[in-house]
């Protein structure tokens, strides 16, 4: 707890600066790191091969974070962090196990081009799910052997009564959600599998009301969501109560392409590694999840984004010992080609550049309900499962084959089918994609497929 005393310290003396002063300090200062560093967007590019350019990326990082700060809302006040905390904290690392019993899962620390693939965490990470479908969505992701945890979304009602947010009626509707959750891990015969969340609290104590050995135990990461490079007490508060009841728990972020900190590619493959660094040297997370967007999408698809996630990714995989997880935001509905091949494109990279742990995917960018499914999760483990054998070079090749199809899309994508409609649901023990999913899936799998590299499938 030592740092984090500092820390808190700094964010009741520090700098006093307005939100919006330090949003331009953060927007001009990665402007400048990038012409500094020689940080150049390649258009034609989404996965970069240049590694120097990937290390110089990190150092802008690390600069940037301890150039700016982190701005913290409750005191509107700069936390500095030290560049000697953020250098001894690089090769800091502890193992990381998530889940119970058989379903224990070891997290391997990746590299950008090992063979071993990335854990695949399934389910809505944060979309809305009707109250209805949650349980069924849920168990759809359990139901596949190749995700190894779940990670919960917002239950929209609670006794079919839409939750207004911060009011008691939520705290009811996160109990229903966790015990919903963890049953459909007992139903699937996985007891034990990792859940992730929860998502569906806006107050703190709905947050620590579910964690608990029945419900998130010490071994279920839970989120802490930050925004970029700004922290607030409730999140600290969070993080101290993790901390001291040795819970795991991972530090969300969703940075916004073209939003008021970032106005380029390579400002934001910068921030992108000065919010993990944040997420280790301040937050102390197990594990950090990264989630950019396009503020015209609302996309993780997006060309520039791809680019600068990945050359993020190599940066942090290549100079870090730290746990970092990618959102899965697509901007299609499910059951369509569009949102297989956003899911393909992105979970191609995320191999090949070192991500440890892919999350999602979630379709309509979460925002309608019921967009999420098992079978969206499996076809993103087998893209990743595939893309271990791809060098960078094949890698981007095949990315750009793939944006192709769907770019002129991303701002009207197809709505796709909600859950129910696009799966065939008997019983909690009788559930299955349709065959017109079933048919979409093949298709475009094997259409991937005969693009890879290497001998004909």
């Amino acid at each position: 707890m030592q740092n984090m005393y500092k820390y808190l310290k700094s964010a009741i003396e520090g700098e006093t600066k307005t939100e919006k002063q330090h949003d331009l300090d953060v927007f001009k200062k990665s402007e400048e790191l990038a012409v500094k560093y020689d940080i150049e967007y390649d258009n034609k590019s989404f996965v970069p091969t240049d590694l120097e350019m990937a290390d110089a990326t990190f150092e802008a990082g690390i600069e940037l974070l301890h150039t700016v700060g982190v701005y913290c809302r409750s005191t509107e006040r700069i936390i500095h962090i030290d560049e000697e905390d953020i250098l001894k904290s690089l090769n800091v690392i502890n193992p990381l196990e998530i889940g119970r019993l058989k379903e224990k899962v070891a997290i391997p620390h990746r590299y950008p081009l090992v063979s071993i693939p990335p854990v695949i965490i399934g389910g809505p990470m944060g979309g809305s799910v009707s109250e209805e479908n949650f349980i069924f969505i849920n168990l759809s992701s359990v139901m596949e052997n190749v995700v190894q945890g779940i990670y919960s979304g917002a239950m929209k009602q609670f006794c079919g009564e839409y939750i207004k947010p911060k009011s008691p009626l939520e705290m009811l509707a996160v109990l229903k959600a966790a015990r919903q959750e963890r049953l459909a891990t007992k139903i699937g015969g996985r007891e034990g599998l990792a859940l992730m969340g929860p998502s569906t609290p806006t107050l703190p104590t709905s947050y620590l009301l579910v964690s608990s050995e029945e419900l998130y135990s010490c071994n279920d990461p839970q989120e802490v969501y930050m925004d970029d490079l700004k922290v607030d007490y409730e999140t600290l508060s969070k993080c101290i109560y993790h901390q001291e009841h040795g819970n795991h728990y991972l530090s969300g972020q969703v940075p916004v392409f073209g939003g008021p900190c970032i106005g380029s590619p390579e400002g934001l493959a910068i921030i992108d590694v000065a919010e993990t660094l944040q997420s280790k040297v301040l937050a102390h997370s197990s594990i950090h999840a990264s989630g950019a967007v396009h503020v015209d999408s609302g996309s993780s698809s997006a060309k520039e984004i791809m680019w600068a996630s990945n050359l993020s990714s190599l940066a942090i995989s290549r100079n870090m010992n730290y746990y970092t997880a990618r959102y899965y935001w697509n901007t299609a509905g499910i059951c369509t080609e569009m949102m297989f091949y956003e899911t393909a494109a992105q979970a191609i990279g995320d191999t090949v550049c070192g991500r440890d742990i892919l999350l999602g995917p979630v379709g309509s960018r979460g925002g309608v309900a019921d967009h999420s499914s098992g079978l969206e999760s499996r076809f993103m483990g087998e893209m990743a499962q595939m893309a271990t054998h791809l060098s960078l070079e094949e890698a981007n090749r095949l990315v750009a084959k793939i944006y192709s199809k769907y770019r002129d899309k991303l701002t009207n994508p197809p709505k796709g089918k909600p859950f129910d409609k696009c799966y065939r649901i008997k019983s909690e023990y009788d559930l299955e994609p349709t065959d017109e999913y079933n048919s979409l899936y093949r298709k475009v799998s094997y259409e991937i497929l005969g693009d890879f590299p290497g001998e004909p499938v």
